[in-house]
């Protein structure tokens, strides 16, 4: 075992001048123990180095077992995580108890980078603030800078802002590029003056969609919206409990898979709906646009929909599928907000529980900022 005092450093952080550093080195015989206390390792770093000296300087003990060695170090672990969850609490956590632990944010670098900074400052400072360095805890575990997933957009703007408000509000780091300078695709083709074929598969869009490139030790690429929510909810729940049954998992799950399928329903309908232009709000229609009979019936099914998400949102809390947020307000936000904003048919007297729903959701930080980034 060796032993050496660290550098002591100005506070400025540079290394003072002419410092003598002292050396220890401890012979560690066979059944040896080292006991490394706090003072000692406020003070010295420490290590067991190979033995490069020849043969004919060893002693026969030196020599047993071929000169192999084992190190075991023994630890008490304060930190735990949960593997199903992937959740973090304890001493060198930032949630010091279990009910109110955390994500692992393996994939977040500035917590990586700010905890390689404390251990570096731990092995310079012999006046090591450990309080100050640690005690706020870590939700990292890897030493291990990762390069940041990558969501390319599409020129649908409804796919798009639900991927990246799953994004931010997972707390994911990612980097965005686009798909050249075209003009936007808005969400309804009328707009265009152009009907669109219905989506297949309870309305999954047909449409252009994002792309989803993962980082990490199992990257993967994930095309289109709600095949791009789900991953991340698999990978990065928003509400996982250690306390939760099986059977409410599964509940949860057949629900996020109803409701996102009725979300892109909706958005089908919303697609096919008549009539309709950027100014739809204040603008009548001519008397050669009057709906047909069919017409009619597209717009029926539309407003049986929308009133279908009227009751979950009188029913259901806060948001759209409970009291906390979950991954089907990320695949039905984006679809109300369009609506709300472009559809003469949309009257709070007539659906007040989604508009409440939608203002409160607007005033969330992470909408925010991806609606400031539009304008």
């Amino acid at each position: 075992m060796t032993l050496r005092t660290k550098k002591s450093k100005h506070a400025s952080g540079i290394d003072s001048p002419n410092q003598s550093r002292q050396t220890q080195r401890i012979p560690m015989p066979h059944n040896s123990v080292f006991v490394l206390g706090p003072e000692t390792n406020m003070q010295w770093l420490h290590g067991v180095r190979a033995d490069k000296r020849p043969l004919a300087q060893k002693s026969e003990e030196e020599k047993s077992y071929g000169g192999e060695r084992v190190s075991l170090t023994f630890r008490q672990i304060g930190t735990f995580t949960d593997e199903s969850s992937k959740r973090i609490w304890g001493q060198g956590a930032r949630s010091k108890d279990r009910k109110g632990a955390g994500f692992v944010r393996s994939a977040d670098n500035a917590e990586v980078e700010a905890m390689v900074i404390a251990f570096g400052k731990e092995n310079h400072q012999t006046g090591f603030d450990w309080q100050a360095e640690y005690g706020q805890g870590f939700d990292a575990i890897n030493l291990v800078i990762n390069t940041q997933p990558k969501l390319i957009l599409c020129r649908n703007k409804v796919a798009n802002l639900r991927v990246q408000l799953s994004l931010l509000e997972k707390k994911i780091a990612y980097d965005v590029e686009g798909r050249g300078e075209e003009e936007p695709e808005t969400s309804n083709p009328a707009r265009m003056g152009q009907a669109r074929p219905k989506p297949w598969f309870h309305g999954l869009s047909n449409i252009e969609k994002p792309i989803f490139k993962d980082a990490g030790d199992e990257a993967s690429e994930i095309e289109g919206d709600l095949a791009i929510l789900f991953h991340l909810e698999k990978k990065h729940p928003y509400n996982p409990s250690p306390e939760t049954e099986p059977q409410e998992s599964s509940s949860a799950q057949t629900r996020n898979l109803t409701r996102a399928a009725q979300s892109n329903e909706l958005l089908s309908a919303w697609q096919n709906l008549p009539f309709l232009s950027l100014d739809s709000k204040t603008r009548s229609p001519a008397p050669s646009e009057r709906p047909s009979s069919s017409d009619n019936m597209v717009i029926g099914e539309f407003e049986k929909d929308l009133d279908a998400w009227e009751k979950y949102a009188k029913e259901d809390g806060q948001f759209i599928a409970g009291e906390s947020w979950t991954l089907i307000d990320c695949a039905f936000w984006p679809v109300l907000n369009e609506i709300v904003h472009q559809w003469r048919g949309f009257r709070v007297q007539k659906y007040p529980c989604l508009s409440a729903y939608h203002e409160r959701v607007l005033g969330r930080e992470c909408v925010q900022r991806l609606l400031e980034c539009e304008e």
